[in-house]
């Protein structure tokens, strides 16, 4: 399992702000792995779980893709094999960049 600095807080440390908050994302791993190792599942539609102790917000590397019009609509995959640059594909470079 590995984790990796994504959104905000990546684009803030660019742009010589300060970072208010640090969201990762995780490769090489399972929803039952994170459980067994404390986190906290709080995603509604995605596998993002809390770190048990700074709170911050881990997502399983996953891949997305859009069914319907609007936020929803998307059916994804996550899974140990789903690597990182597939997840950051997803990602857009202004608000979600590694």
């Amino acid at each position: 399992m590995r984790y990796f600095l994504v959104g905000g807080a990546v684009r803030d440390r660019l742009l010589g702000l300060p970072v208010k908050d640090r969201d990762w994302v995780v490769t090489g791993a399972t929803p039952g792995d994170m459980l067994d190792m404390g986190f906290m599942p709080v995603g509604k539609d995605f596998p993002v779980f809390l770190h048990p102790e700074t709170r911050e917000e881990y997502a399983l590397a996953r891949t997305e893709r859009k069914t319907a019009p609007g936020y929803h609509g998307f059916s994804f995959h996550a899974a140990p094999d789903v690597t990182l640059e597939q997840d950051l594909l997803r990602r857009d470079l202004s608000i979600n960049a590694l």
